[in-house]
């Protein structure tokens, strides 16, 4: 396979748009975000943890982005890999400008200020590679409902705000897509009326392979909900677009090679569900059903524990995850109110 089908490089993926490695916990091509330059302004998709917001400015600079220029910092979601930096972020863009604002739905803005129980998972799980979430100000955010019209022609599409580059005009679109989390909302360029770019965050799991368009699950705890999951893909099933970004990691290029990646996603998670429950049956402890997995998991990656120890922690995470969704294991009570 051309292994420009996957772009895993920090840099410019067309005329106006860059896709950064963030390095985060520590290595490459665990974490993506996206920045769009137009002509007079800019826009990021997702920030990273508090670790992880001088790599992302140290890019700015080094790419001629001034701070000034960002009007919308995007979220895909709460999760403090994604945006639990979103708080240390905006507060160094507001020296430079003080109308930037969080672009996000109302419970992605309630969890990032409501981060105790999340970041406390979150360090029993990686330690401390989390780093520390703050309180935003109510006035950061600019607070929209995501759409649920998904539309193969993009003029189907709800559009927030219109911008240009070079004379082009380029519109943006937020889709609702829960599952990972009830939250999680996908982006959407559209440009000459047809889906540029769309940054999928964690909707339609995870790359971690070089060159084979092969997924890994994304059914983290607590809020992974298999079902709602599965009716998202479906939609973006629907959507025919030029690239797509990955939170983990990288950008799948073609609309043939991002719609066989939705495909290939959605038959992998049916089996990995099944297999879930399978082992569940034969012996109900995690560890049991974590070790029998990995067999599964490991060939679709070409990341070795090894060289990213991270793996068998992320590897818990989407098996307990996918645990909870099926009813094997319980959400505290304490964060049911957001479900």
């Amino acid at each position: 396979m051309d292994k420009e089908v996957i772009t895993l490089k920090s840099g410019k993926i067309n005329e106006y748009l860059h896709h950064i490695d963030m390095k985060a916990y520590g290595t490459t091509r665990m974490l993506s975000i996206f920045l769009a330059k137009f002509d007079d302004c800019s826009i990021l998709f997702d920030c990273g943890s508090s670790l992880d917001i001088r790599k992302g400015l140290r890019y700015f600079n080094k790419n001629h982005i001034p701070l000034s220029s960002f009007k919308y910092l995007i979220t895909s979601h709460h999760h403090f890999d994604h945006n639990g930096g979103m708080w240390k972020l905006y507060e160094e863009i507001k020296k430079f400008n003080p109308q930037v604002k969080i672009l996000t739905n109302s419970l992605t803005k309630t969890l990032l200020n409501d981060y105790e129980h999340h970041l406390s998972r979150g360090r029993s799980t990686y330690g401390n590679l989390v780093g520390e979430m703050k309180p935003i100000e109510d006035n950061a955010f600019k607070i929209i409902e995501p759409s649920m019209k998904f539309k193969k022609n993009a003029d189907g599409l709800d559009v927030i705000e219109e911008f240009t580059f070079n004379g082009s005009e380029i519109k943006l679109a937020i889709l609702g897509t829960s599952g990972h989390t009830p939250d999680h909302q996908t982006p959407v360029l559209i440009k000459d009326n047809s889906i540029d770019f769309i940054f999928l965050g964690e909707a339609a799991g995870t790359i971690q392979n070089y060159s084979k368009l092969l997924t890994l699950p994304t059914s983290m705890p607590i809020y992974y909900n298999h079902e709602a999951y599965m009716k998202s893909l479906e939609n973006l099933k629907q959507l025919c677009p030029l690239k797509a970004g990955f939170g983990h990691f990288g950008v799948v290029n073609g609309k043939d090679n991002v719609r066989k990646i939705l495909l290939e996603h959605e038959s992998f998670m049916e089996k990995y569900k099944s297999l879930i429950i399978k082992y569940y049956n034969e012996k109900s402890e995690t560890k049991y059903i974590l070790e029998k997995i990995l067999p599964t998991l490991l060939p679709r990656t070409d990341l070795s524990i090894e060289d990213v120890p991270i793996f068998k922690n992320i590897a818990l995470g989407i098996v307990y995850g996918m645990m909870i969704s099926l009813g094997f294991r319980s959400i505290p009570q304490e964060e049911m109110k957001y479900l």
